[in-house]
């Protein structure tokens, strides 16, 4: 299944052997659904099709994995049916909540991109930013992260501004970082238009190359965003409310398993079969 395995353990390299195991089955499992959704409804334009599936796929990965869930009708639902109880064994209820949101999101952002396709319309930069974060289920990279390394972000830090913005800055590098390598995959053979490379020739006019070098510029700068909190606004924010030395660590340890996911996974866009490699400007 496209390198999955190899995907996992370069975005998880300290992860334990069983934690491991599910996030290689978590990645398959979304990566099924994208190429699922893909053929079957947006291929088709089938917008009402869509959205009824994704609504419904929801309804299977609830933050109590205790919750009932309808009878899976395909190996989607019941791949996430199955995953989902094994994958939140054993995690704490925030992890749960974000996990859970971050599939909803990305199961629904999927829907916004066919309402888009169906629509004939390249979204917007702005628009497409905020589509993007949800469609690559960029919030399940926080909480892989987390599984690697056994460290959370600690309660006190999770809703200021700082991590907030961490977050953000954490799952745009993710994102826009696929938009180059999958732009012959998704524009000439799915026929997609939710795409970074489209959108920027929209804005600004000319080609391939001068759309690549504009979106290299954005995740350089978002990059060095993530790097100016982790080095500059979180040591700042620690010590205004006073952090304790073992909430000070969790999420020390916790940063250094977002910086691995995104060498790991930048490691593995150069070298997937799925992307036939770097992007070549044309």
């Amino acid at each position: 299944m496209i390198a999955v395995p190899e995907l996992a353990a370069k975005i998880a390299p300290d992860a334990k052997a069983d934690d491991l195991v599910l996030i290689n089955q978590a990645l398959v499992w979304i990566f099924a659904y994208d190429d699922h959704f893909t053929s079957a409804y947006k291929k088709s334009h089938d917008r009402k099709g869509g959205w009824e599936y994704a609504r419904r796929l929801c309804t299977f990965i609830h933050p109590d994995p205790g919750h009932p869930v309808p009878e899976p009708a395909d190996a989607v639902e019941r791949g996430l049916a199955d995953l989902w109880p094994r994958l939140a064994q054993g995690r704490s209820l925030r992890w749960r909540r974000d996990f859970s949101r971050a599939i909803h999101e990305f199961v629904t952002g999927a829907a916004l991109e066919l309402e888009n396709i169906c629509d004939d319309r390249v979204p917007d930069l702005i628009d497409f930013i905020g589509l993007r974060r949800r469609t690559f289920a960029g919030g399940t990279g926080a909480c892989f992260a987390a599984m690697a390394t056994g460290a959370e972000i600690p309660e006190t830090l999770r809703e200021t501004e700082v991590v907030t913005s961490l977050l953000d800055a954490f799952i745009d590098v993710m994102a826009l970082g696929n938009e180059a390598v999958s732009y012959d995959m998704e524009i000439n053979d799915e026929g997609e238009i939710n795409n970074l490379m489209l959108v920027l020739r929209d804005v600004f006019g000319g080609g391939l190359d001068q759309a690549h070098k504009i979106a290299t510029g954005l995740i350089e700068d978002r990059v060095r965003h993530f790097d100016h909190l982790v080095e500059v606004k979180l040591p700042q924010l620690a010590a205004e409310v006073r952090l304790s030395p073992s909430e000070a660590e969790q999420m020390r340890v916790w940063v250094r398993g977002a910086q691995s996911y995104l060498s790991g996974l930048y490691d593995w866009y150069d070298n997937t079969p799925r992307y036939r490699g770097n992007f070549h400007g044309a």
